[in-house]
């Protein structure tokens, strides 16, 4: 009897002692699971926020900024090969600078040497030139033409090569990284491919038509671009304020963003809320999405701002090697009425929140030899207008003229001075003045 019952509590005791470990073992992995999910939770977040950011894509009315950097010509040679490229200083991070800068010296030095023998070439030139500086990205296109020298008669030889950065990491954007993650890819490459395909063996007939004689293999031309895509090997590659270039052997595939705006992500994806930039006064800002500016040496002096309720566009066109004094106190004299009426512009936009003003000049100076007076005369052209209007009415009717303008400028005349006639009815103003440089007074003509 004492053995039966004594065997029964042993039993009790070892079945307890396995359901309390089974159930301690079901509370710990139960929690395990609970962590793992929240964890799991939080990635899915994390990726929805990326995901978000990736699939903001381009505002065709939006505006965007230069990027803040100086971007500084080089040039350099070896037996043969003349190389010219840039570097860039202002980044804040000066180890992320001198990345970007040993790799652009890095690829300009060796872009040939996978195609080229130097030793058969007579001569090879070799360029690095930046394409896109803007929302804190970075893009280059290299280009190397020389003439071989293996041949009765040399033959032209090029080879093209983009590279494109993030100025925030350093890294290399690759291709895929340009589009939001919803966009198309087969569909963009396909329409694209074939376009530029047709375009590159169009040819202009006597009657000035372009006209398509032998198409090719277009469609196992357009299955290769699809296959490098497939297998991420799409490598070579730069885009513009516009336009995304794959570079393929034989062709250039052109992927205009206007096109695709609703998938194009560049503009967006490396904004940062600090600025990586130690100054804030190099690029433009508030430049309209798909158009360009160029601060370079050919307009003595510039003056864009575009605020909230004020649009401001200004070129001075002048010569200033071998300019007279005469010339030099007139320019300083124009440019001084010109921000003069700037600040007075600002105060009244400032005071009249609800009202829009533009003020829109292109001035050029020059000296020449008049043929009627006989005389070297200084020559001053003022073109332009100051508007005023109704923030509604610059949105809606004045401010897509100048966003079209902007975007045709390479297409057309256009030289920023617009003309808003058709609904102001009233037109760009010219004012022509002529100044003896010796008596320093007008002459009339």
């Amino acid at each position: 009897m004492f053995k039966s019952t004594k065997g029964k509590l042993i039993f009790v005791i070892i079945f307890s002692i396995i359901c309390i470990t089974i159930t301690a073992l079901l509370i710990m992995y139960s929690k395990i699971d609970i962590e793992d999910q929240v964890e799991q939770e939080t990635i899915l977040n994390t990726q929805s926020i990326q995901t978000s950011n990736d699939e903001q894509g381009l505002d065709l009315k939006g505006k965007y900024n230069q990027n803040d950097l100086k971007i500084v010509g080089k040039q350099a040679s070896q037996e043969k090969i003349e190389f010219s490229y840039f570097q860039i200083e202002g980044l804040k991070d000066k180890n992320i600078q001198e990345k970007i800068n040993k790799e652009i010296e890095n690829v300009t030095f060796n872009s040939y040497k996978e195609k080229i023998n130097i030793q058969n070439v007579n001569n090879l030139s070799v360029s690095t030139s930046c394409t896109a500086n803007y929302s804190n990205i970075l893009s280059l296109n290299v280009y190397c033409w020389g003439r071989s020298s293996n041949t009765v008669e040399s033959e032209i030889i090029d080879i093209e090569k983009g590279i494109n950065f993030d100025l925030k990491t350093g890294n290399q954007i690759k291709f895929r990284e340009i589009f939001t993650n919803n966009a198309p890819m087969y569909d963009i490459l396909r329409k694209c491919a074939y376009n530029s395909i047709l375009r590159d063996r169009a040819e202009l007939t006597l009657s000035q038509e372009m006209v398509i004689n032998n198409y090719g293999n277009i469609e196992e031309d357009i299955a290769l671009v699809m296959e490098l895509y497939k297998r991420d090997k799409i490598n070579q590659f730069y885009f513009t304020t516009s336009d995304i270039i794959i570079i393929m052997d034989d062709i250039s595939i052109d992927i205009p963003m206007i096109d695709w705006s609703n998938y194009i992500a560049i503009y967006n994806k490396y904004l940062s809320t600090e600025s990586l930039f130690e100054n804030d006064d190099i690029g433009y800002n508030n430049l309209y999405t798909l158009t360009t500016r160029q601060k370079d040496s050919y307009y003595y002096y510039t003056n864009y701002q575009n605020e909230s309720n004020y649009f401001i566009d200004i070129f001075f066109e002048w010569q200033e090697d071998n300019a007279s004094e005469f010339e030099k106190q007139l320019v300083a004299s124009k440019i001084k009425e010109i921000e003069e009426e700037i600040s007075n512009l600002k105060v009244l936009a400032n005071q009249n929140t609800q009202n829009f003003y533009i003020m829109n000049y292109k001035i050029t100076v020059e000296d020449y030899f008049d043929d009627f007076t006989k005389q070297n005369l200084v020559k001053c052209v003022e073109r332009g207008n100051s508007y005023e209007m109704t923030v509604h009415d610059f949105t809606e009717n004045i401010e897509p003229i100048i966003i079209q303008d902007n975007r045709n400028v390479y297409e057309s005349d256009v030289e920023f001075v617009y003309d808003f006639s058709s609904l102001l009815n009233i037109a760009p103003q010219e004012l022509t003045e002529y100044y003896n440089p010796k008596t320093e007074q007008k002459v009339v003509i």
